[in-house]
């Protein structure tokens, strides 16, 4: 941008100049001016040219000043530009930073579930449930790698049900306060429907692309996993409501259970909603 104004500031400068050239050089052909030129052409050789260059001073004075006012309105458009994109990439730097904290998971810890109105004691009874429970899964694994123990089978048959029984923050809260959790730590909340699959039973039953399914039956639904463990309860084509969220009202919608046909995306929505 800087190259195109200078290319523009030395282009009005000859253009300028050239234009002052052609007024102060170029001869008059009146009958006055033929009449005066024969008549002084010996006795004043060089009054023109000193009046011509007595005439250029005031103009090179303008075109200096000109020239001045163009180089300060340049450098402001330059300084503009420069605080412009330090603002766009600082914008862009955030935008990256929230996208990564909303795809990445977050360590629970009390202060958050205190931020989300859980009572501190009940935080701190949570987060020591989940750490024992995690210590004595990494506990069993060892032990079984270890593969010499007679109690190996014992060891398995303990993993399996940790694993079917996993402690998390969702179990210990409940749906409600587990939702408000992930709205304080910004992380997704929700599933909405990015397409709807030509000749499914959401495109019969009318989904809309953009719509955010808060609930599959009885069921809340708060990420991808949710919707898809959703479709494979209850009897196949046996009809359930699904409540939806469009352009900030709440609408029914019933389908028939099993494959619903759409496209999701995890989004993040203010619990109340």
């Amino acid at each position: 941008m800087k190259s195109h104004l200078t290319t523009l500031l030395i282009a009005l400068i000859v253009g300028y100049l050239g234009g002052i050239s052609s007024q102060s050089f170029q001869p008059q052909s009146t009958p006055v001016d033929q009449s005066l030129k024969k008549h002084t052409a010996e006795s004043s050789n060089s009054l023109p040219m000193q009046t011509e260059s007595s005439d250029l001073t005031p103009q090179m004075a303008l075109i200096q000043q000109k020239i001045h006012w163009l180089e300060m309105q340049l450098n402001e458009l330059a300084k503009n530009q420069a605080t412009l994109t330090d603002s766009i990439e600082d914008k862009t730097e955030k935008s990256v930073e929230k996208s990564i904290r909303q795809h990445l998971p977050v360590a629970p810890n009390k202060d958050n579930l205190v931020a989300a109105g859980v009572n501190p004691e009940y935080a701190d009874a949570i987060l020591r449930r989940i750490s024992q429970q995690e210590f004595r899964r990494m506990e069993l694994i060892n032990l079984i790698q270890r593969k010499a123990s007679p109690d190996l089978r014992q060891y398995r048959d303990e993993l399996r049900e940790i694993q079917q029984n996993k402690i998390t923050l969702r179990s210990e809260l409940g749906d409600d306060d587990y939702d408000q959790y992930l709205s304080v730590t910004e992380q997704n909340n929700r599933v909405k429907v990015s397409s709807v699959m030509s000749g499914s039973p959401a495109e019969s039953n009318g989904f809309q692309k953009d719509d955010v399914i808060v609930y599959y039956g009885d069921q809340k639904i708060l990420n991808s996993t949710d919707i898809r463990n959703a479709t494979l309860t209850g009897d196949i084509d046996s009809l359930t409501n699904v409540e939806i969220l469009r352009d900030g009202s709440r609408m029914s919608l019933t389908v028939p259970r099993g494959t619903l046909g759409v496209q999701l995306e995890a989004v993040q929505i203010d619990p109340a909603q």
